[in-house]
C-alpha cells in the first residue's frame, strides 16, 4: 500500500514559526531571542508537551535537517575575509611583532585554543557526572561562540564597526569554525578510526580552492557577468540558484569524503562571501531571507519537539549538572577574553568575555551528533539545551549592562584623512566647507607643520600600521581617506583601517587598475582617475544641479546623512512624516542596499537616510531623527 504523508504537522510548524515573532515583538522588555523562543513553542507541541508534533516525520526531518545545513550555510556568509588577515607594516623586531600579536586574528586565535584546554580541562572533571562517553565531544561543545547573536548583539548596540566590535566578531568567527572543522574530524575518526581515509577530509578544501579560483577567473570575464546580471529576474533568479547548488554541492561532497555535513554547508557560505561583491547585496539579503524565513525555524523548532524535558527531572543529578555546565561555559570563556585587557579596558574586556560566551545553533548542533553516535544519552542532550537557551538569553544582556555605553544620538566623530600633501588638503578643506569634523593623520613633521599652519586639525602618526597616536581618532572615525601617491601606501593605509580599526567606510584614488580587485576584497571604496573621469563628467554633463548641489559651500543648500535612532520613527512611512522647511529625502540605505524613497517607504530604526534642503533645517530634521 502507497505510503501517504500529511502535511498537517507541517503547518503547526509553519504556524508556531509565524506567531513566535510576533508574540515576543509585544514583549520586547523580555530581550528573548526569536530562536529560543522558537524551541519553546516546539517543546510546547513536542514530545514534552502536547504532542501534537511526533518524532519521525519525513517531511520535518529533512526539512529541519536543510535548515540545519542553511544555518551553517548563512553562518559562513557572514565571515568578512578582510578582517581575517594579521596586520602587517613595515617595522620589523619585537615592537612590530606586538604591534601585529595586538591585532583581532591573533587575538581571537589565542583565544580559541585557551578556550579549548580549558575545555579539555573541564570535561575531564565532568566525565564522571554528565556519564559522556567521550571527554573530546563535550570539550567541542564547550568551546564555540554564537556568532549570529554575537553579530546582532554589536549591532543593535552600535558596536558592529570599530577595533571592539570587529575583534569581538573575529574571535567568533574563529571559534565557530574551529570547532566546526575540529568536530568534523573527531566524528570522522570515530566513525573510521585513525586511518588514512581521515585524510579525504582534506578533498573538501582542495575543492573549496578549485571552486574559488576558477569562479574568480569566471567572473573576471565580461561576458558571464552580463549573462548572470540578465538571468537574476524575477523568474530566473540565477545568482540564488547559484548558490543552492553550490550548498548542496559542498553537503553532498562532505558526505561523500566522510565529514559532517555542517563544514560543506559552512565552506559553501565562506565560498559565496568570498566571491561575492556589492552587487550581490539583494542576492545575499535573499538567501537571509529563505533561510530564516522558512528553514531555519523548523529547525530550532523540532530541536523543541524532539526535547526530552521528562528527562531532567527522572534524577536529581541532571538538574546538578545544568548549573555546573553553566558556570564551565562562562568560565572557558571569560579567562581566555582577559587577552582582550592588551587593546581595551577592564570593563570592555570582562563585557567581551560575557558576550563571547553566548551560544546556541552550534552546540545543539553538536549535541545532536553526539546523541546520533551514541556519545551522550537523552538527559545530557536536553541539559545542553537548557543552558544554550540560557547563555542564549543572558549573555547579551550581561553585555549590554557592562560594556560602556556608546552614545548612539551623534553621529560618530568625523573623518579622518590620511596624508597631508596637497590631495589630502584639498579634501579636508572641502569636508571642513561642509561642517564636518576632520582630522589629517601623516608620519611626515614638515607636511603636518604645514598643514597645522594653514589651520587643520593635524595629527603625527602612523597609518599604514597600528600607531597609538592615531588609533583615539580612528577608533571613533565613521570614514577613511586615504590620499598617498603611492598605491602601495594607500592599500597598507586602507587595510589596517579595515582590519584593525574595523572602519567600514574608506575610501582611496587608484592610479594602478590591478589594485582595483584587492580594493574590493577589503571592502574598500575607489576612485580611479583613468577609468572614472568619464563617469564624473558624465554626471556633470547630464546633473549639473545636483553636481552643483553636492560641491557648493557658499550658499545655504547641503545634503547630510543621518542614521535614524527616533524610535518614534521606526515603521512610519516618509508621507507621515513632517519635515522640518524644506528637507527631502534623497535616498535611504539600509543592510547595504540603496533604496530610492517613495511616499508610502517605511523607515526603520538603523537606516541611513540622505537628506537636502537648507542648512537651518538640515539640523534640526538631523536632532530630530538621531535623539533617542
Amino acid at each position: 500500500m502507497e505510503e501517504t504523508f500529511s502535511f498537517i504537522p507541517l503547518l503547526i510548524v509553519i504556524f508556531l514559526a509565524l506567531l513566535v515573532p510576533l508574540i515576543l515583538s509585544r514583549f520586547k522588555r523580555l530581550r528573548l531571542p526569536i530562536v529560543v523562543g522558537e524551541i519553546i513553542a516546539g517543546i510546547i507541541i513536542g514530545r514534552s508537551g502536547f504532542q501534537l508534533v511526533h518524532e519521525g516525520d519525513p517531511v520535518l526531518d529533512l526539512l529541519a535537517e536543510f535548515g540545519f545545513a542553511f544555518l551553517f550555510f548563512l553562518g559562513g556568509l557572514e565571515i568578512d575575509f578582510s578582517n581575517l588577515e594579521f596586520s602587517r607594516n613595515s617595522r620589523s623586531g619585537r615592537n612590530g611583532l606586538i604591534s601585529r600579536l595586538k591585532s583581532p586574528l591573533p587575538i581571537g586565535i589565542f583565544i580559541f585554543i585557551c578556550t579549548l584546554m580549558l575545555s579539555f580541562l573541564v570535561a575531564l572533571g565532568l566525565v564522571p557526572v554528565t556519564n559522556v562517553n567521550n571527554v573530546w565531544i563535550l570539550t567541542l561543545i564547550l568551546a564555540p561562540s554564537s556568532l549570529g547573536i554575537i553579530f546582532a548583539v554589536l549591532k543593535e548596540n552600535g558596536y558592529n564597526t570599530g577595533r571592539y566590535g570587529q575583534t569581538l566578531l573575529v574571535s567568533a568567527i574563529i571559534a565557530d569554525f574551529g570547532t566546526v572543522f575540529l568536530l568534523t574530524v573527531l566524528v570522522a575518526a570515530l566513525s573510521t578510526g585513525l586511518t588514512l581515509e581521515i585524510l579525504l577530509i582534506g578533498l573538501i578544501f582542495i575543492a573549496f580552492l578549485l571552486l574559488y579560483r576558477f569562479s574568480g577567473f569566471l567572473q573576471r570575464i565580461w561576458p558571464v557577468r552580463r549573462t548572470l546580471e540578465e538571468l537574476s529576474s524575477a523568474t530566473s533568479q540565477i545568482k540564488i540558484r547559484v548558490a543552492f547548488a553550490i550548498l548542496l554541492a559542498f553537503v553532498v561532497l562532505a558526505e561523500v569524503v566522510g565529514a559532517e555535513l555542517v563544514l560543506g554547508a559552512f565552506l559553501a557560505g565562506a565560498m559565496l562571501s568570498l566571491l561575492s561583491g556589492p552587487e550581490d547585496t539583494e542576492a545575499l539579503h535573499q538567501l537571509e531571507a529563505i533561510g530564516f524565513g522558512f528553514f531555519i525555524p523548523i529547525f530550532f523548532i523540532m530541536v523543541g519537539v524532539n526535547f526530552n524535558g521528562r528527562v531532567l527531572f527522572e534524577s536529581p543529578e541532571a538538574l546538578i549538572v545544568v548549573p555546573i555546565l553553566l558556570i564551565a561555559a562562562f568560565a572557558v570563556k571569560i579567562l581566555p577574553s582577559f587577552s582582550f585587557r592588551l587593546l581595551f579596558g577592564w570593563q570592555e574586556t570582562i563585557a567581551a568575555g560575557f558576550l563571547l560566551s553566548s551560544r546556541l545553533s552550534l552546540i545543539i548542533a553538536e549535541a545532536a551528533i553526539a546523541l546520533d553516535l551514541g556519545l551522550i544519552d537523552e538527559a545530557l542532550n536536553a541539559e545542553i539545551i537548557l543552558v544554550a537557551m540560557i547563555l542564549a538569553t543572558i549573555a547579551p544582556l550581561i553585555f549590554i549592562r557592562l560594556a560602556p555605553e556608546r552614545n548612539l544620538d551623534e553621529e560618530p566623530a568625523g573623518y579622518v584623512i590620511a596624508g597631508a600633501r596637497a590631495l589630502g588638503i584639498r579634501v579636508a578643506e572641502h569636508i571642513r566647507e561642509h561642517r564636518e569634523k576632520v582630522v589629517i593623520i601623516d608620519p611626515d613633521a614638515e607636511r603636518i607643520s604645514l598643514a597645522r599652519g594653514q589651520g587643520h586639525n593635524v595629527v603625527l602618526a602612523f597609518t599604514d600600521r597600528p600607531d597609538e597616536r592615531a588609533t583615539v581618532h580612528l577608533d571613533q572615525a565613521h570614514t577613511f581617506i586615504s590620499t598617498d601617491s603611492s598605491d602601495d601606501i594607500n592599500y597598507l593605509n586602507c587595510k589596517t583601517a579595515r582590519t584593525f580599526y574595523g572602519i567600514d567606510n574608506v575610501f582611496t584614488q587608484v592610479t594602478d587598475p590591478s589594485f582595483l580587485s584587492r580594493y574590493e576584497q577589503l571592502g574598500v571604496k575607489t576612485l580611479s582617475p583613468t577609468l572614472d573621469q568619464g563617469a564624473f563628467l558624465g554626471l556633470l554633463a547630464r546633473n549639473p544641479s545636483f553636481y552643483t548641489l553636492l560641491t557648493r559651500t557658499d550658499d545655504n543648500k547641503e545634503v547630510y546623512e543621518v542614521y535614524l535612532r527616533n524610535a518614534e520613527f521606526d515603521g512610519r512611512s516618509i508621507r507621515n512624516i513632517s519635515f522640518p522647511g524644506d528637507v527631502h529625502v534623497l535616498a535611504v540605505q539600509r543592510d547595504g542596499e540603496i533604496i530610492l524613497p517613495m511616499g508610502d517607504t517605511q523607515l526603520q530604526q538603523g537606516d541611513r537616510i540622505t537628506l537636502a534642503g537648507t542648512l537651518d533645517c538640515l539640523d534640526e530634521a538631523l536632532r530630530m531623527f538621531a535623539v533617542h
